[in-house]
């Protein structure tokens, strides 16, 4: 398919690159599996010592980096020697903003089966993670740890593109106790402790998590400052604070979840507490957006959902929470302010 229109890619060749694009998440979470990014950030090196450092097949090793170049991740620097390019640069483990554990976990089978059965999710209207792995997506993590470790350290990534943001729209110096809810391994709430060094944290996780999520907060310097609790957000047990953090926590869940999930902050709230959600905000337009592939995402992997502001308002007013402000951040996630009516 040679035809384009102008020196761009004709329509059919646009086609034919989405209907393929699959190879290219699977080439780049394998070369983010590998660590070959790293490997390679002193520059340029032959695949076949790669090989031999990696302990995998020769040939075959050779012909992923070719596909790399194809999925923009290498550049040939010489004969069967290949260099990173600044894409590929963001595999690296110690690239700001690095998004090799996204690399790794969407192309991971708690992600990658699912999507293979949308076609049922829009039959159906629900997840089709049950079908595809037996279990929902939380069960396959406990079953999986490994897999668990690359989603909380892909959050954490997220959290840190988001974190100064939310850090700085926010005054969070008025608050004595944060509690950052369903927080993974702190990396917001680590954020704004260091905005504010007034406040204490307090981190609220499943029992799994909060324990993995200690010796990471101790590695910051802010094992005085954070008390992890563990626990569900569906029972009681939410601990009280003057400010609450639910960042992409509700996107997980369907309108009834989590409606159940805002009545449990709100019973653990102390009069005139804050919550403030931070969460991606479908635009009220027309025109194409990536959070309508993320809400597409959220329905597959977790019969979870993205929402417009309205959206968000109606959930928020039905369960007690007086929505005050919306601020749109630059990393494209929303920061919705609220109070306990």
């Amino acid at each position: 398919m040679n035809d384009t229109l102008g020196g761009q890619p004709s329509p059919t060749q646009q086609l034919h690159a989405g209907i393929t694009s699959y190879w290219r998440t699977q080439v780049i979470g394998t070369v983010a599996r590998l660590g070959i990014a790293d490997l390679l950030a002193g520059g340029a090196r032959d695949s076949d010592s790669l090989a031999t450092e990696l302990g995998v097949h020769p040939d075959a090793l050779f012909r992923l980096m070719r596909g790399g170049i194809a999925a923009g991740l290498f550049i040939a620097f010489a004969e069967r020697t290949f260099a990173l390019t600044p894409m590929g640069e963001g595999l690296c483990s110690n690239a700001p903003g690095s998004l090799r554990e996204l690399a790794i976990i969407q192309s991971s089978p708690s992600h990658w089966l699912p999507w293979g059965r949308l076609t049922d999710a829009i039959r159906t209207g629900t997840s089709p993670m049950q079908a595809a792995l037996g279990c929902d997506i939380w069960e396959h993590f406990a079953r999986h740890p490994e897999e668990a470790e690359h989603f909380a350290r892909s959050m954490g990534d997220w959290s840190e593109m988001v974190a100064s943001e939310v850090a700085h729209h926010v005054d969070f110096a008025r608050f004595a106790r944060v509690a950052d809810i369903g927080g993974s391994h702190g990396d917001l709430l680590a954020q704004v402790l260091r905005a504010h060094p007034s406040c204490r944290g307090i981190l609220f996780e499943l029992p799994q998590v909060a324990e993995s999520a200690k010796p990471v907060l101790e590695s910051r310097g802010l094992a005085n400052r954070v008390e992890v609790v563990a626990g569900s957000f569906f029972e009681p047990g939410i601990p009280a604070a003057d400010a609450y953090l639910l960042k992409h926590i509700l996107h997980d869940w369907d309108d009834d979840v989590s409606t159940t999930l805002l009545r449990r902050v709100h019973e653990a709230a102390p009069a005139g507490a804050r919550l403030f959600v931070v969460e991606l905000v479908i635009p009220d337009n027309r025109n194409p957006d990536p959070t309508h592939l993320m809400d597409l995402n959220m329905l597959v992997v977790a019969n979870g959902r993205e929402r417009t502001r309205e959206e968000f308002h109606s959930l928020l007013t039905a369960t007690a929470w007086k929505v005050e402000r919306l601020i749109l951040t630059r990393s494209g996630t929303s920061i919705i302010e609220t109070v306990k009516a």
